[in-house]
Protein backbone atom coordinates (compact mmCIF):
# COMPACT_ATOMS: atom_id res chain seq x y z
CA UNK A 1 0.00 0.00 0.00
CA UNK A 2 1.22 3.53 -0.80
CA UNK A 3 0.53 6.74 1.20
CA UNK A 4 1.49 10.02 0.49
CA UNK A 5 2.46 12.44 3.30
CA UNK A 6 2.19 16.30 2.28
CA UNK A 7 1.45 19.64 4.16
CA UNK A 8 -2.10 20.20 5.29
CA UNK A 9 -4.43 23.23 3.64
CA UNK A 10 -6.85 22.84 6.90
CA UNK A 11 -6.54 25.32 8.96
CA UNK A 12 -4.71 24.65 12.45
CA UNK A 13 -3.12 20.96 10.83
CA UNK A 14 0.46 21.06 9.77
CA UNK A 15 0.40 17.77 7.39
CA UNK A 16 -1.87 15.27 6.01
CA UNK A 17 -1.55 11.53 4.90
CA UNK A 18 -3.13 10.61 1.83
CA UNK A 19 -4.57 7.21 1.52
CA UNK A 20 -5.84 6.76 -2.06
CA UNK A 21 -6.09 2.95 -1.96
CA UNK A 22 -8.27 3.39 0.54
CA UNK A 23 -9.79 6.89 -0.55
CA UNK A 24 -9.15 8.93 2.66
CA UNK A 25 -6.62 11.08 4.71
CA UNK A 26 -5.80 12.28 7.80
CA UNK A 27 -4.62 15.22 9.12
CA UNK A 28 -2.43 15.83 11.71
CA UNK A 29 0.27 18.07 13.78
CA UNK A 30 -1.45 20.90 15.40
CA UNK A 31 -0.45 24.49 14.75
CA UNK A 32 0.54 26.98 15.70
CA UNK A 33 2.80 24.74 17.57
CA UNK A 34 5.12 26.79 20.24
CA UNK A 35 7.46 24.92 21.47
CA UNK A 36 6.99 22.35 18.18
CA UNK A 37 7.26 18.82 17.60
CA UNK A 38 10.37 15.85 18.31
CA UNK A 39 11.20 16.71 14.66
CA UNK A 40 11.86 20.37 15.12
CA UNK A 41 13.05 20.77 18.66
CA UNK A 42 14.66 16.96 19.49
CA UNK A 43 14.18 17.51 23.35
CA UNK A 44 13.89 14.28 24.94
CA UNK A 45 11.87 15.73 28.31
CA UNK A 46 9.03 17.32 26.18
CA UNK A 47 8.83 14.47 24.05
CA UNK A 48 7.80 12.50 26.92
CA UNK A 49 5.51 14.91 28.34
CA UNK A 50 4.02 15.15 25.14
CA UNK A 51 3.93 11.29 24.88
CA UNK A 52 2.38 10.75 28.87
CA UNK A 53 0.03 13.27 27.68
CA UNK A 54 -1.74 11.61 24.54
CA UNK A 55 -1.49 8.28 25.45
CA UNK A 56 -4.73 7.35 26.34
CA UNK A 57 -6.11 9.47 23.44
CA UNK A 58 -8.83 7.71 21.71
CA UNK A 59 -7.63 6.62 18.46
CA UNK A 60 -3.58 6.46 19.99
CA UNK A 61 -2.86 3.08 17.90
CA UNK A 62 -5.51 3.42 15.18
CA UNK A 63 -3.96 3.65 11.54
CA UNK A 64 -6.72 5.67 10.60
CA UNK A 65 -6.11 8.75 12.85
CA UNK A 66 -4.54 11.70 12.78
CA UNK A 67 -2.88 11.04 16.49
CA UNK A 68 -1.42 7.84 14.90
CA UNK A 69 0.67 9.57 12.87
CA UNK A 70 1.34 12.80 14.85
CA UNK A 71 2.78 10.21 17.66
CA UNK A 72 5.13 8.68 14.75
CA UNK A 73 6.26 11.16 12.63
CA UNK A 74 6.05 14.20 14.41
CA UNK A 75 7.07 12.60 17.83
CA UNK A 76 8.56 9.53 17.15
CA UNK A 77 12.08 7.19 18.01
CA UNK A 78 14.15 9.83 15.08
CA UNK A 79 14.90 13.76 15.43
CA UNK A 80 14.67 13.63 11.77
CA UNK A 81 11.33 13.71 9.69
CA UNK A 82 12.49 11.92 6.88
CA UNK A 83 13.72 8.60 9.58
CA UNK A 84 10.67 8.22 11.13
CA UNK A 85 8.86 7.83 7.84
CA UNK A 86 11.21 4.91 6.75
CA UNK A 87 10.49 3.80 10.22
CA UNK A 88 6.99 4.12 9.98
CA UNK A 89 7.11 2.58 6.75
CA UNK A 90 9.18 -0.94 8.15
CA UNK A 91 6.46 -0.71 11.05
CA UNK A 92 3.23 -0.73 8.84
CA UNK A 93 4.66 -2.45 5.55
CA UNK A 94 3.71 0.65 3.29
CA UNK A 95 5.37 2.80 1.24
CA UNK A 96 4.74 6.79 2.44
CA UNK A 97 5.68 9.27 -0.90
CA UNK A 98 6.81 12.78 0.78
CA UNK A 99 5.40 15.64 -1.25
CA UNK A 100 5.88 18.26 0.81
CA UNK A 101 6.46 21.22 -1.69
Amino acid sequence: MEYILKRSKRKGKRYVIEMPDLSHKHHFGALPFEKGTYIDHGNDKIKKAWIARHKNDKNWNNKHSGIYYSRYLLWGDHKKLIDNVRALEKKDNVIIKIKLN
